[in-house]
């Protein structure tokens, strides 16, 4: 054989060993001249040791490695000195495997590997060093193991040993990256990063074990080292989140630090990443969150977790990291209510979950909780329909009463999974939300005979929920809250003060502002103001509940009490409301209605164009992040794209301003509040509304009348101003129309106790007294009964 043809078998030889190519390896060295003998051998006994299966080297397969390991170190070949030092590294690595440590120790020792470290070595020959580098550390820590050594003196050896291990291995990997060859880094020095972390965080060196993981996480991205940088991406987010106290955790070591602390190491050392500018976490749950992300774009970049995986154990190992990775991103952003990029993150691993049941759920619910509630509805409705769950129903019912406004699909699923429901306290949910999604049928009907049905439904149905769990206070809460709706005041204030006395899930505020109400209709007016100033010690800046006492203070104090209440406190609410942007209400205690759900309570219906406050009740319309697309003016969205939700504030202080300003026959300001109002919502029926009621108190009923037409037009389902304008054309001698008006009231809201009186004046002036007494006395029951405000101003618990 020519000498040409003995190099170019040798350099074949070279890449197929560098590339793991142990069936061509095997070829190429059988074809070797004698005067390669060692590296013939050497070849030889490393694809037997090697090329093994799983890792798992069989018993011939060890004693013929090691006869061709013998041979190369019989062989006399100047030239092939630094593969005889191969062989020796090889010889070691045999013995480790034997089990017998010492001997791998002293074979190691005459190598001299620091000498040999130092040399400009082959890929090959660098790779077998790095690999005797962890045989050496995990042979010192058995040997001490056995010893039962408890001192640390050794530690720092062995640790040692791993870290140069893992320096050698990224730095061969780093050398080989702007190549062709393919190449990955072997299972024992992936051992050998993970045991230097794990040793040093055993024997309290926290701080060295974490800027160890750091920096090589830090590394240049390199072929083959994806899998290792997940799998120390997802230790150390675990050591983060689980194992490591508050007090414990150090900052990240500035770069510059650490390029000084790796040139002292020596010339084997991986290279740093090297950006102009990198976000560097400033804390624990930060640099958690950082390192679990990595983690997952590591995870998705190559398809780690893919179907189509050839080895079985490997695409389980990949799943099972997939797996702890979602967990622990889940529980740390659900921990932080991170929900969208938690919808995000679920979104990604579904690609690779196969459709799983437990993962489809937990992205529906995080789309839910992210406000993205169709999407949501739609991952659960699947879920649902392969299997029902109860839990999930109920979910789905909440979000199709508060959100979606489909009550009639939450009673359908409430009705679907009531058979299913194993226990008196899941049974008593169901009907809890049966309950609430048929009152928002109520409110939402428009025939008083379907009003009526759904009212005795609802009531139906939280007493049975009530039956079920007589100790539930939110069973309490909405059956106090519905008896009041239909007027059985009594037995409303004795559930809604049960709540009040024991500890719930109910929110004070809500029961006292209940509590308030239903005092007011007692016309215990004092005592409810009185309870509505308690409850404002404790929730300064609750918005409803500020209205409330304005409403309560006109009633009982007169206008000008009221007056000083809105100067001194609501006029500088606005102020804040007008500099504050949505997402910072909703870190803020001044919400009037803030809970997991819901990004807050008051709606934008009341200041739609065409939506009415009766029709869209404040559990059923749209939340403040969530409007219809039919609630505001389109062309403002589009034109300014202003905070929609801070808008709804401000108008709903406006408004109550106003009210109070023409109590008092302060016309002027009130017009001046109705002009901001207009500003926000310029098409809004309110607006016309309250121009209708200036314009009638400055003595122009002609123009008042065509402001009610224009508020009935925006909105056919306005009742105030159906009744207004009821009023209004008895004054202009106008009967029929005023009957239809009023008459279409009751029919819309039968416990309106003024539509009901002035159609009583209408039939008095028409001569039908009876039917003038009927409705009189209809009126005074309906006002025996009525609150200072609606009890739509209150939300639902869901």
């Amino acid at each position: 054989m020519s000498g040409k043809s003995s190099l170019r078998i040798v350099e074949l030889l070279e890449r197929a060993r560098i590339e793991g190519d142990w069936t061509h390896v095997s070829q190429y060295a059988e074809q070797l001249p004698r005067e390669y003998s060692v590296l013939k051998f050497v070849s030889l006994g490393e694809c037997l040791l090697e090329g093994q299966q799983n890792g798992k080297i069989s018993y011939n397969s060890l004693h013929l490695a090691k006869d061709y390991i013998s041979k190369a170190l019989s062989s006399k070949n100047d030239r092939e000195g630094q593969y005889y030092k191969e062989a020796m590294l090889l010889q070691a690595k045999t013995c480790y495997v034997q089990g017998k440590f010492q001997e791998c120790l002293d074979i190691l020792e005459q190598v001299d590997m620091e000498r040999m470290r130092k040399d400009v070595l082959t890929f090959n020959a660098s790779r077998a060093l790095a690999d005797a580098y962890v045989y050496k550390g995990m042979a010192m820590e058995y040997l001490k193991f056995v010893s039962n050594s408890n001192e640390d003196s050794g530690i720092e050896s062995i640790v040692e040993c791993y870290e140069t291990a893992g320096d050698l291995g990224l730095e061969l990997l780093n050398s080989i990256s702007r190549s062709t060859l393919n190449l990955t880094l072997s299972g024992v020095l992936e051992i050998a990063l993970l045991r230097s972390f794990l040793l040093q965080m055993s024997h309290g060196m926290v701080d060295k074990g974490l800027n160890r993981l750091r920096r090589i996480l830090q590394t240049s991205d390199m072929p083959g080292s994806d899998t290792l940088r997940l799998t120390l991406s997802i230790t150390l987010g675990q050591v983060l989140l689980q194992g490591l106290p508050d007090n414990q955790w150090s900052p990240l070591v500035h770069r510059d630090a650490v390029s000084d602390t790796l040139s002292k190491r020596g010339r084997n050392t991986p290279t740093l990443k090297k950006y102009e500018t990198v976000f560097c976490p400033c804390n624990k749950v930060e640099e958690a969150l950082l390192t679990l992300l990595i983690g997952q774009a590591l995870l998705y970049k190559e398809g780690c977790v893919s179907v189509h995986a050839e080895d079985e154990q490997e695409y389980k190992q990949a799943n099972k990291q997939a797996h702890l990775l979602l967990n622990m991103l889940v529980s740390l952003l659900a921990k932080y209510s991170q929900y969208r990029p938690l919808a995000d993150v679920i979104e990604k691993f579904l690609k690779y979950s196969h459709d799983d049941e437990h993962i489809c759920k937990q992205f529906g619910l995080s789309l839910i909780s992210s406000e993205q509630h169709v999407r949501g509805v739609a991952v659960l409705q699947k879920c649902h329909d392969r299997k029902v769950d109860v839990s999930i129903a109920l979910v789905l019912a909440q979000t199709y009463v508060r959100h979606l406004q489909r009550p009639g699909d939450a009673i359908k699923i409430c009705e679907e999974c009531l058979p299913l429901a194993d226990s008196p306290h899941m049974k008593s949910r169901v009907y809890l939300y049966r309950g609430v999604a048929e009152a928002a049928l109520c409110r939402s009907s428009r025939l008083r005979e379907d009003q009526n049905l759904y009212n005795k439904r609802s009531i139906e149905s939280f007493q049975k929920s009530y039956s079920l769990d007589p100790n539930c206070s939110q069973t309490w809460y909405h059956l106090a809250l519905r008896l009041a709706s239909v007027g059985e005041i009594k037995k409303a204030f004795r559930f809604a003060h049960k709540v009040e006395a024991s500890p719930g899930v109910v929110d004070l505020v809500d029961v006292s502002h209940l509590l308030a109400l239903i005092l007011s209709a007692q016309n215990k007016l004092e005592e409810a103001l009185n309870m509505v100033t308690l409850t404002l010690i404790n929730y300064p800046d609750n918005l409803n509940l500020l209205i409330t006492k304005v409403m309560l203070e006109r009633r009982v104090h007169g206008g000008h009490s009221a007056l000083v209440t809105c100067k001194e406190v609501l006029l500088p609410l606005l102020e804040k409301l007008s500099t504050t942007t949505s997402k910072e209400m909703l870190d803020q205690t001044y919400l009037p209605y803030s809970d997991q759900w819901t990004s807050g309570k008051f709606q934008l219906t009341q200041w739609s164009d065409r939506v009415s406050t009766h029709t869209t009740a404040s559990f059923t319309g749209s939340t403040i992040g969530t409007l219809p697309a039919e609630s505001l003016c389109e062309s403002i969205d589009s034109a300014i794209g202003c905070d929609q939700s801070n808008w709804g504030y401000q108008a709903e202080v406006w408004y109550t301003i106003a009210d109070v300003f023409l109590s008092e026959e302060m016309i002027s300001d009130a017009q001046k509040c109705v002009d901001e109002i207009k500003q926000l919502f310029p098409l809004s029926h309110l607006v016309s509304y309250m121009n209708a009621r200036i314009r009638e108190s400055e003595g122009n009923p002609r123009e008042a009348e065509q402001q009610y037409i224009n508020a009935v037009t925006l909105t056919p389902l306005h009742v105030p101003s159906l009744v207004a304008l009821g009023r209004l054309q008895i004054e202009l001698n106008k009967p029929i129309l005023a009957e239809h008006y009023l008459v279409e009231a009751t029919h819309l809201k039968p416990a309106e106790y003024e539509a009901w009186h002035y159609l009583g004046v209408l039939h008095q002036k028409q001569g039908c007294h009876q039917k003038a007494a009927d409705c009189f006395l209809t009126a005074l029951r309906f006002e025996s009964s009525a609150p200072v405000r609606p009890y739509s101003v209150l939300k639902w618990k869901l």
